[in-house]
């Protein structure tokens, strides 16, 4: 059994290295969290990074920027209060990373708070979850942004540890203290993307002040940290009260091990779960609800489908994922990084910056 399991994890090694990038695709540099350590100095290995440090001009000028074109005026006087008293409003350990990563860098701490409530809303993706025929989850995603050549210079994959271990791992950006992707080792991944609903600004924020729901980048984390099993992040992610709609893809590290989960802001509406005895044997989102048609000028759905249907299931592994989510327009001007994971295979977790 032990040689079996060495031989398949070597296999699953293999398929990584086999990934076909090009010169355009840069695998993003590791650090690691301690998680033992105050919440002020658990991103400091990666701000204080001599890499790092030289962006920081830029990325203050370039945080600058994204948050005038995407916050609206009317909601400015809620996110003062906000960061007036992080800790009344926002659990640890994120208000202390937040001003830990305020302090490294230079930048304004209310600017970090709204780069983190930007990041949560306003992310477009593709994620797809799917077994191959010998019963692995293999789980992809695409992760879509604005001011693009900004985030894909501060990408970057964190393994976050406790006494020595890694708990779990995030590819996130400098400065972002949520999870928009991550494993749990051996029990199972997650990936968020968008569900656009109209206008959320405001009842996000009331939402968060009135500390009646939770940023779902801080769930996503909280989740990697505390679920012990698939079902019970399945549980956590479904049900738990969130500040704005959301889709959250999960894969496990056993056969089955699959789901959509579409939230409103209350509960889930739809969990769509793989079933590969009924020849589902994948499950892929976008930004839209998988029982409507997307809109024609964002139809990622369709490319992505007849690239998974040409692949088969006995084809699917982390190098033809890579090549599904390199498919236009799946692989878009807007795509910053693309992360391939296996719950059971977590050494084959990496995270390449796309650059167009």
């Amino acid at each position: 059994m032990d040689a079996c399991r060495a031989l398949l994890m070597s296999l699953g090694v293999l398929s990584l290295i086999l990934v076909p990038t090009s010169a355009r695709d840069v695998p993003v540099k590791r650090y690691v969290v301690n998680l033992d350590s105050p919440p002020e100095e658990h991103f400091l290995p990666i701000c204080q990074d001599p890499g790092i440090q030289e962006l920081i001009p830029i990325l203050k000028k370039d945080a600058k920027d994204m948050i005038t074109s995407v916050v609206p005026a009317e909601v400015l006087p809620l996110l003062e209060v906000l960061t007036a008293d992080l800790d009344q409003y926002l659990p640890q350990p994120f208000a202390g990373e937040m001003r830990g990563i305020a302090n490294c860098t230079g930048i304004d701490l209310g600017q970090i708070v709204i780069l983190n409530i930007v990041y949560d809303l306003t992310a477009f993706c593709t994620s797809i979850v799917a077994q191959d025929s010998k019963g692995t989850i293999w789980h992809g995603r695409n992760l879509d942004y604005g001011f693009g050549d900004f985030l894909r210079n501060i990408t970057v994959l964190i393994d976050f540890q406790t006494k020595g271990q890694t708990l779990y791992t995030s590819t996130s950006y400098l400065g972002y203290v949520g999870a928009l992707t991550g494993q749990r080792p051996n029990t199972f991944t997650i990936t968020v993307d968008e569900r656009d609903q109209g206008a959320w600004w405001m009842n996000a924020l009331e939402a968060l002040l009135n500390k009646q729901a939770s940023l779902m980048s801080f769930l996503v984390r909280e989740t990697l940290a505390e679920a012990d099993s698939y079902d019970a992040a399945i549980q956590r992610l479904a049900y738990t009260p969130l500040i704005a709609p959301v889709y959250f893809i999960v894969g496990g590290a056993n056969v089955a091990e699959g789901a959509v989960i579409t939230r409103d802001r209350t509960s889930a509406l739809d969990i769509w779960t793989l079933n590969p005895a009924q020849g589902r044997w994948f499950v892929l989102e976008t930004n839209y609800d998988h029982w409507v048609e997307p809109p024609a000028h964002d139809n990622r759905r369709a490319p992505a489908m007849k690239a998974m249907n040409t692949t088969g299931q006995d084809g699917i592994n982390a190098s033809s994922m890579f090549q599904v989510l390199s498919v236009h327009p799946v692989l878009n001007k807007d795509t910053t990084y693309t992360a391939i994971m296996s719950a059971a295979q977590p050494q084959v977790y990496n995270t390449w910056v796309r650059w167009p």
